[in-house]
């Protein structure tokens, strides 16, 4: 993986040609990887005739073949990211092969500092695994053998893959890494999002020297290096600022935040009959504690008045809708990390809580989203959106 970015809300990224599903994922293959696998089996087929003296239409058939299991790698790459995110409840749209590796398309964005980095750290992951397999395997083959070729050329761009997507720079996957671990000491994911996006910017410079140097060198290889060190250098550096600029695009529509829209509440213990709950709350809304005053969850009003003609003395918690802690605002939270809360896909209210965990507001989510502005490109209602996490397969 060499980048991470939203995707456009209630708009899912351009499929290409659909090949099947694994776990029940949808998987497309992007027109562009054609041409990846095409320019692999030009640069590998002179490989191929030297390392085990096969030519001609043979050569080229290993070629592409060798290109057809590194997309399986990047594959497998991108489904760990997915079954990571599916053991977080996170929904899991599609998966894409495309020209600079794969894409996994989630419903939402992490929430947590853990969300982020177990759902990072899994791709390479996985194929850190592929990487020791293949490596393995090679001592159970012949040398200068079309399997032993494979092997080799497998683990070691499986290896690129792992060692790359490690360094702590975003878009890489040991950005998300790096802000997940800033996020979590700073309770700020923003903070975190700068200091993996300077990572980003430094990786790039490093690839742009690397470049220089390339070219330099005697030899025909050096412009191809060159080449691609500076499509990678430019890849990373547009992936840091859009992360860096994502973050920076939700902010507040109105003054006064959340808060500006909070609907006043009453706390009510969960065992009151709804008739006294509806008449204590006039036009506030209910919250229900229990006797530990922890909150039990929100009255559903409508529920409740439906009721109330043929059961005024039914219990108000058999009307209540749980509160879960994605729900749970403090006044002063990040409007960028609220907006991300409500990208699951489907509505929730947000409880306003103050330092001390009371609730002091609810907001509806319709009013949530007209609160949340966003700037840029990407506006649109936050619980509508996607997440996506490129990456990379080459090797």
């Amino acid at each position: 993986m060499t980048a991470a970015r939203s995707a456009m809300p209630g708009r899912r990224g351009v499929g290409g040609l659909p090949i099947g599903r694994v776990a029940g994922i949808p998987l497309f293959l992007s027109w562009s990887w054609l041409l990846s696998a095409l320019a692999i089996g030009v640069l590998a087929t002179p490989v191929v005739e030297q390392s085990v003296g096969l030519g001609g239409a043979a050569a080229v058939a290993v070629a592409l073949l060798l290109a057809v299991l590194l997309g399986l790698s990047v594959l497998v790459h991108e489904l760990g990211h997915c079954l990571a995110a599916r053991s977080l409840g996170i929904p899991v749209l599609q998966v894409r092969l495309y020209l600079m590796g794969g894409v996994s398309e989630l419903g939402r964005a992490p929430v947590s500092p853990r969300e982020e980095a177990v759902v990072a750290a899994a791709g390479p992951g996985l194929s850190a695994v592929l990487t020791a397999v293949f490596f393995l395997l090679t001592g159970s083959v012949q040398a200068h053998t079309v399997t032993w070729l494979l092997l080799v050329e497998l683990a070691l761009a499986n290896g690129i893959v792992a060692v790359f997507n490690v360094l702590p720079a975003l878009p890489l996957d040991g950005g998300r890494v790096l802000r997940a671990g800033v996020w979590r000491l700073s309770g700020r994911r923003r903070a975190g999002t700068v200091a993996a996006s300077v990572g980003g910017y430094v990786v790039a410079a490093a690839l742009v020297v690397w470049a220089g140097i390339a070219l330099v060198q005697p030899g025909r290889a050096g412009p191809l290096q060159a080449g691609i060190a500076v499509a990678t250098a430019l890849f990373v550096a547009v992936g840091a600022a859009g992360e860096q600029r994502e973050d920076r695009g939700v902010s507040w529509s109105t003054g006064g935040g959340l808060a500006a829209v909070a609907r006043p509440v009453v706390e009510l213990p969960m065992e009151v009959p709804l008739e006294l709950a509806l008449r204590a709350a006039g036009s506030r809304a209910v919250i229900l504690t229990g006797q530990d005053g922890v909150v039990a969850g929100i009255l559903d009003r409508a529920a409740a008045v439906a009721a109330l003609p043929t059961a005024p003395r039914r219990p108000a918690w058999e009307l209540a809708r749980p509160v879960t802690p994605d729900q749970v605002v403090l006044l002063d939270d990040d409007p960028a990390e609220v907006a991300a809360r409500g990208a699951a896909g489907h509505p929730v209210d947000l409880l306003l809580v103050d330092d001390s965990g009371r609730p002091t507001g609810l907001v509806t989510a319709d009013d949530a989203r007209r609160v949340l502005g966003r700037s840029g490109p990407a506006a649109g209602p936050p619980s509508a959106g996607g997440r996506e996490w490129p990456g990379t397969g080459s090797g």
